[in-house]
């Protein structure tokens, strides 16, 4: 689900305000947006040190600088925040006046299968609402028109099709997909007549190749949307082949720390009222770490947060589009794999399976063959057996019961040449048998 309904059905005016600043903000010369984006961190960075106890600690001692920061829109002597040191210091970053924001608490597994809980107020729900909205009208889409949905989403009772009337939206399951499903998809899809698709890349790709080898070459998607993963070369390439439509793709976290999104000329373009992004060199490569500090969440509000997902900056481009944002080439991180299952699915995305493991300080899923996967889990200070119960049931219920699970407990897995850790590594050839190592 891109956005949750119940915000919209508690701040109705609120979104639509929102909404309707955005769609005139997109276009402001850039001097008026850099004294907004300077206004709001100010907000910002004023309200952690006087409400914020972690902040009262670590950032006072600068706060004297924060004039000159600002007016440079340059906070890199301001120290970074972690996914470790928020999962470490989760109530001393919850403000002290946070009850008048009306909080909710969410949780993220983030790209690496490792559950961090954050707390969003309501301003951040609106704002989230009102700038996703946007992303969709970027895309084409109007605000209640159908739309389906081929992400992460499980439909209830074990099947593979539900439609949610209240979104108008149809979601196709990507845990319970074979490649002899195919018609059924496209019957439902042409059906419900869709003015988006919205999906993980690995999960159109897949879809698509299959397409391709049943001979199904009439269904064109109206436009397809990704999101979640890194959307790659060779699937922009099957795209346009097989599905014939406009393609869009946006990077989001649960945190809500930055928002980037791509335009109908495909230019990705950060979304400057959304958070302060800030681009931090690698010193192990050309591209550049996303950090993030949020503008509309008071309640915890995260400043410098290391999303831990990179981007390549390129050229900065005026975009035909006519919108002012800064620009970037691609979003580096987040590519996954996907697990082969014996029945012959293709299952992507599995993070969602350790949300609520919050026991699980890191993990790691390894696929050798394709009737077993191994899970390596390194425990955090509250791990117990409820973590491995609640991760068993989630993993069973998007991979079936015909695959065995294996669970490993080590000290730590080391991390890639990227910095990150890859979340899944598949040891399968493209037939599904052993010989690739990724």
């Amino acid at each position: 689900m891109i956005f949750r309904l119940r915000d919209y059905i508690q701040y109705p005016f609120a979104i639509h305000r929102a909404h309707d600043r955005l769609s005139a903000s997109q276009y402001w010369a850039p001097e008026r947006r850099r004294g907004w984006v300077q206004e709001r961190l100010e907000r910002t960075l004023r309200h952690a040190v006087r409400h914020v106890p972690w902040y009262r600690r670590t950032l006072a001692p600068f706060e004297s600088r924060f004039p000159e920061m600002i007016d440079r829109l340059d906070l890199g002597e301001l120290p970074v925040l972690t996914k470790e040191v928020i999962r470490n210091h989760y109530h001393e970053l919850i403000a002290d006046d946070h009850r008048r924001y009306r909080p909710t608490v969410t949780h993220t597994s983030g790209s690496t299968g490792t559950p961090t809980q954050f707390m969003l107020d309501a301003e951040s729900n609106i704002a989230q609402f009102a700038a996703l909205w946007r992303v969709l009208n970027w895309a084409g889409y109007r605000f209640a028109q159908p739309f389906a949905d081929m992400t992460a989403y499980v439909p209830r009772g074990g099947g593979q099709f539900e439609r949610d009337f209240r979104l108008n939206c149809l979601h196709l399951s990507t845990f319970n997909f074979k490649k002899e499903d195919v018609p059924e998809y496209v019957r439902r899809l042409r059906r419900f007549e869709p003015v988006l698709l919205k999906a993980f890349p690995s999960a159109a790709h897949i879809f698509a190749r299959w397409l391709l080898e049943l001979g199904i070459r009439d269904y064109r998607a109206p436009a397809l949307l990704t999101c979640g993963e890194t959307l790659l070369g060779h699937q922009k390439a099957l795209f346009q082949e097989v599905l014939g439509c406009p393609l869009y793709d946006f990077y989001n976290q649960n945190e809500r720390g930055v928002l980037i999104s791509t335009c109908d000329r495909g230019t990705y373009h950060v979304h400057e009222e959304y958070s302060f992004a800030e681009f931090v060199p690698d010193p192990a490569g050309d591209a550049q770490w996303i950090v993030g500090t949020t503008f509309h969440n008071l309640a915890m509000p995260l400043i410098r947060y290391w999303t831990d997902d990179l981007a390549d900056l390129g050229e900065p481009v005026a975009c035909a589009c006519g919108r002012s944002y800064r620009s970037i080439r691609q979003i580096v991180g987040r590519i996954e794999d996907v697990v082969v299952t014996p029945d012959g699915r293709h299952v992507g995305r599995l993070s969602s399976a350790f949300v609520y493991a919050s026991g699980i300080r890191l993990s790691q899923i390894v696929q050798n063959s394709v009737d077993a996967i191994e899970i390596r889990i390194v425990r955090g200070p509250t791990f117990s057996q409820n973590d491995i119960d609640s991760l068993d049931h989630e993993i069973h219920t998007r991979l079936g019961d015909r695959i065995t699970v294996r669970y490993t407990f080590v000290d730590d897995i080391p991390r890639g040449k990227n910095g990150k850790v890859k979340f899944m590594v598949s040891n399968l050839d493209g037939s599904g048998g052993p010989g690739r190592a990724v």
